[in-house]
């Protein structure tokens, strides 16, 4: 995704999120939608996920000042992801984008949000209703002003009013259809404070759906490391526990501009000691930040990987719940095919060796899998779909 990762990096060596700021509102409050009504039979083993992809830059992140574009997603998209042998889409939506200021709804959000439930059931997909960006809230601060979800009840107010309007939009799909994800890559100093404001939320949407699946990932950009610190409703067999990967960031983000490793041009390899140029470490001048790069590097593998990713499974598995990756993937356009080739097949392995479900980043824009304009295929879309 644009500007997916700030130099702000934890030593578990994975850096922070980021993207562009909101849209411009309607200068009048847009009459509400009408709620989703999509129906369809449920099926017994409830909401089941496999592979899928992100929908991103399409209801969120479209970038300062840029509205939705209504024809950037369509049902080709859809079918071309059924097609390609994906099950389920993840579609981030953005509080600026889909709500006015004083939260009432905007038309084009929520009747592309409509669209979005409907193409998903005419396709045979699964449906995730990710609330990526709040107002007082983006994973890199990018609102315009520091983020405010955590210092101020208001702000945790408007959070819940806007979960509970969507909910109200999507309690009448099937619960085999459609799961809700709280809230994309929190990040605050003390755990706590997302623990308690996932319990808040979850009571607010069990209050009328008892059984929908809910989504939830750890503090600090879903990290594994962060998983157990990771609080959850007790006796709640309907949650899903989500983390994000993107490690060795060298690799998954080489050259891109907005990356911790931004000013790395030298050599890269993986498997293997992933940053070959060492005297890359002192040009960096700042020591914390040098050594949180030096953590991230070293010998990288499948192994490595795994080795990350089982302290979310374990997490998950002493919980009895489903762990899901929301998020991977390596930005194309500086790593050669045979390297970024062998991560997504070791990070795939390491996904159904452990059985965990999975949902690139993203469809179509700065990580794709398919040409954008086209919808033709890329060679990473076969090895993450099978």
């Amino acid at each position: 995704m644009n500007n997916k990762f700030l130099g702000l990096i934890l030593s578990a060596g994975v850096a922070a999120l980021t993207s562009c700021g909101g849209g411009k509102a309607d200068q009048k409050p847009a009459d509400a939608a009408t709620d989703s009504t999509n129906t369809s039979a449920a099926v017994e083993n409830g909401f089941s996920i496999n592979r899928g992809v992100n929908l991103d830059h399409w209801l969120s992140q479209r970038g300062t000042g840029v509205d939705i574009d209504p024809n950037y997603i369509s049902k080709k998209d859809f079918e071309q992801i059924k097609n390609l042998g994906f099950d389920f889409v993840r579609v981030p939506i953005e509080e600026q984008l889909m709500y006015n200021e004083d939260l009432t709804r905007r038309k084009i959000g929520f009747d592309l949000l409509d669209s979005a439930v409907k193409w998903s059931d005419e396709t045979g997909l699964k449906m995730i209703c990710d609330l990526h960006i709040i107002r007082s809230f983006h994973f890199n601060s990018e609102n315009g002003e520091a983020n405010t979800l955590f210092e101020k009840e208001e702000a945790q107010d408007n959070y819940i009013k806007v979960w509970m309007d969507i909910q109200e939009f999507l309690k009448n799909t099937p619960e085999d259809k459609v799961a809700y994800e709280l809230l994309n890559e929190v990040t605050t100093p003390d755990p706590e404070n997302w623990n308690k404001l996932i319990a808040k939320a979850v009571k607010a949407i069990r209050a009328n759906e008892p059984t929908r699946k809910i989504i939830i990932g750890s503090n600090h950009w879903q990290i594994p490391s962060t998983f157990p610190d990771l609080k959850v409703p007790e006796n709640d067999k309907n949650l899903i526990l989500s983390f994000h990967y993107y490690n060795p960031n060298v690799i998954t983000h080489y050259k891109a501009h907005w990356a911790s490793f931004k000013d790395y041009t030298g050599k890269i390899q993986y498997p293997g000691d992933v940053l070959v140029d060492k005297d890359f470490f002192s040009t960096v001048k700042n020591e914390d930040e040098r050594k949180n790069l030096e953590n991230m590097c070293g010998v990288w593998d499948a192994d490595r990987m795994e080795k990350e990713i089982m302290i979310a499974k374990n997490v998950a598995d002493s919980l009895g719940l489903p762990l899901f990756c929301g998020e991977f993937g390596v930005y194309p356009y500086h790593v050669s095919q045979e390297i970024r080739t062998k991560w997504y097949e070791d990070i795939m392995e390491v996904f159904r060796k452990n059985n965990i479900s999975c949902c690139h980043w993203g469809w179509k824009n700065d990580f794709p899998c398919v040409d954008e304009k086209t919808l033709e295929p890329n060679y990473v879309a076969p090895i993450i779909a099978k």
